[in-house]
Parts: C-alpha cells; sequence; structure tokens
C-alpha cells in the first residue's frame, strides 16, 4: 500500500471510491463537486487542493486532500474517503496522518478544520478534533455538518 499525490490517471478510481460510499456517507448532488474538484487538480495551474491516493495492488483504496487558508493562519482536510472494500483497515487514519504531517511541513503551528457527515465525526475526535458546530440535514435530509477543528498542540500527535 502507498500514499502519492494524484494524478490525472486516477480520476476512474476515486470516483468508484466516492460511488461505493453512497448514498450512506455522500448525498448525490454532492459527486458534481467531486467531479469538478478533481478536474481542477488535474488542470495546470487549475487547484490550490493537495490531493493523495492511497494505492493497493493498482487499485485506489483512499483519496483525501487538504487545502491552506489564503491568510496561511489555517489548513482545511477536503473530501476524504476510502472505499467501502477498504474501510476498517486502518487505511483512512494512515492517510489522516499522512495529511496532518503534510500540513505541518507546509504550516507549522496552524490549526486544521474539516467539515463531515455525523457518521464520520468520531473518527475524527479519536485524532484529536472537536466539534465546534453542528448543522442539522445540511448535505441532504439525514446527512448532517459537523465542524471540526484540531488546534495546532493537537497535530503533533494524532491518535
Amino acid at each position: 500500500m502507498s500514499i502519492r499525490p494524484y494524478e490525472p490517471a486516477d480520476y476512474a478510481g476515486c470516483i468508484r471510491a466516492f460511488e461505493s460510499n453512497q448514498p450512506a456517507f455522500f448525498a448525490d448532488h454532492e459527486k458534481e463537486e467531486f467531479e469538478t474538484l478533481l478536474e481542477e487538480i488535474a488542470a495546470p495551474g487549475g487547484s490550490t487542493v493537495y490531493y493523495y491516493v492511497v494505492e493497493h495492488e493498482g487499485v485506489i483504496a483512499a483519496c483525501a486532500g487538504f487545502c491552506m487558508q489564503p491568510d496561511k493562519a489555517s489548513a482545511g482536510l477536503v473530501w476524504g474517503m476510502v472505499a467501502r472494500d477498504f474501510h476498517r483497515q486502518g487505511i483512512g487514519k494512515q492517510l489522516l496522518t499522512y495529511r496532518l504531517n503534510k500540513i505541518r511541513e507546509l504550516l507549522p503551528g496552524v490549526p486544521v478544520i474539516l467539515d463531515t457527515t455525523q457518521l464520520s465525526y468520531p473518527f475524527f475526535e479519536k485524532s484529536g478534533f472537536r466539534v465546534t458546530r453542528i448543522t442539522r440535514d445540511y448535505y441532504a435530509p439525514g446527512l448532517d455538518r459537523y465542524d471540526m477543528i484540531l488546534e495546532p498542540a493537537g497535530i503533533s500527535a494524532p491518535a
């Protein structure tokens, strides 16, 4: 298993990972947003998102990224997912740790923010993130938004 930067050839594998998590983790309308992000990342100079894939025996097992806020006062985790066939194997934790280490290299001492659902927030909570706000039915009926933050002190040792 290896973690590496996203390449345009990974597009179909990332879409498969997304689709494997529908409708439980992602609403239908979010697929177009994710496709747009992947297209922007592939375009020269098209995105400020750092995006990575986990590849296992030629298959995209997970993908996720982060971006820096324009003022570089914080970083945000974006579009993280593990393909359903690879859930509960520690891949998500490895990819989260990888992203937090990259953020620490580029922007030491900044908070990391994210938004996720009630289904995934416990995963991030175990790694030191805390909930700052909950918005019911934000993504779709039954899919609430959990805004979370990892303070700079918590970045040094994800659980």
